[in-house]
């Protein structure tokens, strides 16, 4: 039975939200606290899986209450309730809660918000990895310019200018979007130091996901250094590996959200660095010295995989389910259902076609890449060598000098 504590200055809103949740009785406890302070005390005398606090309460806010739970409790689930109004303030809340809810709030979106993040803890069947993600702090827990954009462009008439205002707030992260964006993926004519322009070029969906990656890969430069692990490869990786899952991507309309799993798939083995940096480094090692895969050696040593610790925290950041299932599965994409071209599917056939050309991996060529029964059965095993073509052109671009050779 899961434990949720909900918090607000406002004992007519507790009231409303217990008498909305009483169908809820035979699988949650819940528990009530007119205040931060409250909070606090119940918090330290008891275990909650999840903590629903409002912003604006006097003596302490949402935001100092769930800092509090985070240093303290941080396998703690934190969601933070809003008005717009509260824009301001909330943006203290960013790094210190993994979801956003305005206010005010139904009943039944509520309950799923909730469900949908206790359901990710399955994901991760350590407690202790559960705690060293929830607790993770070089990782914000929801990055600020994502979340700014994601309400920007809620306006159906934004404008680039206005979304380039938004980003430019982070001098770090426009930098690197601005790398990213120049990078030879994207095809650009010429380089452009613009912000706006890279906004005009590749549009607001693709800048919003760069940005997300952005900011996971300003964290990444901040970070020690672990033997074995190049953050660079890293990157260089993650937009391989999405540039071809956007032209696989079986239609238009999925293609921007292939291309955004893509760049977040193995963004748990950041987490697990800045976790567990000893162990990752151990794990690299034996990796590169029996030639297997990465997946494969962190699920023996640890008993979950780089891909199920991204899932979780991208889960917890609030980011749509197909794309955190194809994290989760871009390893073991059977394990899920499907016979057709998903984002999980897409995103998995991208990093099996990337992995020969992968610097982050040890790769071993007599070993099959890809199943062909799997391919089959969702109907592409015909399109595997045109694929194919699409990497080794993509990495000839990058590389000018390799093609220059063959």
């Amino acid at each position: 039975m899961k434990r949720i504590l909900f918090v607000d200055d406002d004992v007519q809103v507790l009231g409303a939200l217990q008498a909305s949740l009483r169908k809820k009785r035979a699988e949650w406890h819940t528990a009530f606290a007119d205040g931060g302070e409250a909070a606090v005390t119940l918090l330290r005398s008891q275990h909650f899986d999840v903590v629903v606090s409002d912003m604006h309460m006097p003596k302490m806010d949402g935001a100092a209450l769930l800092r509090i739970v985070k240093e303290e409790f941080p396998g703690t689930i934190r969601i933070v309730l809003s008005g717009y109004a509260e824009r301001d303030s909330l943006m203290r809340a960013i790094p210190v809660s993994h979801q956003f809810m305005a206010k005010p709030c139904d009943g039944p979106t509520l309950v799923g918000v909730i469900e949908r993040a206790c359901g990710l803890h399955a994901l991760l069947e350590s407690e202790v990895l559960r705690r060293l993600v929830g607790g993770t702090d070089k990782l914000p827990s929801l990055p600020s310019v994502y979340w700014e954009l994601a309400q920007t462009m809620a306006d159906p008439d934004v404008s680039a200018k206005e979304i380039a205002t938004v980003v430019q707030q982070d001098p770090a992260i426009s930098a690197k979007l601005l790398q990213l964006v120049n990078s030879s993926y994207f095809g650009l004519a010429r380089r452009t130091s613009s912000v706006e322009g890279a906004i005009v070029y590749l549009g607001c969906d693709l800048v919003r996901s760069l940005c997300l990656t952005s900011q996971v890969f300003c964290a990444a430069d901040r970070m020690p250094a672990v033997r074995g692990l190049s953050y660079g490869a890293l990157q260089e990786h993650a937009l391989l590996t999405a540039a071809v899952a956007k032209v696989i991507a079986p239609d238009a309309k999925k293609a921007d959200e292939a291309f955004t799993a893509g760049l977040l798939h193995d963004i748990g083995k950041l987490v697990l660095a800045i976790a567990i940096p000893n162990r990752v480094a151990e794990i690299l090692t034996s990796s590169l010295k029996d030639g297997r895969p990465t997946h494969v050696v962190e699920l023996e040593a640890l008993g979950v995989t780089h891909a199920e610790v991204g899932a979780y925290l991208l889960g917890l950041w609030g980011l749509p389910v197909p794309i955190v299932e194809a994290v989760a599965y871009h390893h073991a994409p059977t394990n899920v259902p499907h016979t057709s071209m998903d984002t999980l599917a897409t995103v998995h056939i991208a990093d099996s076609l990337v992995a020969p050309h992968d610097s982050s991996e040890p790769y071993d060529p007599s070993r099959p890449t890809l199943d062909p029964a799997y391919l089959e059965a969702l109907g592409v095993a015909s399109e595997v060598t045109r694929w194919s073509a699409v990497v080794s052109h993509l990495v000839d671009r990058r590389n000018p000098k390799r093609a220059g050779t063959q």
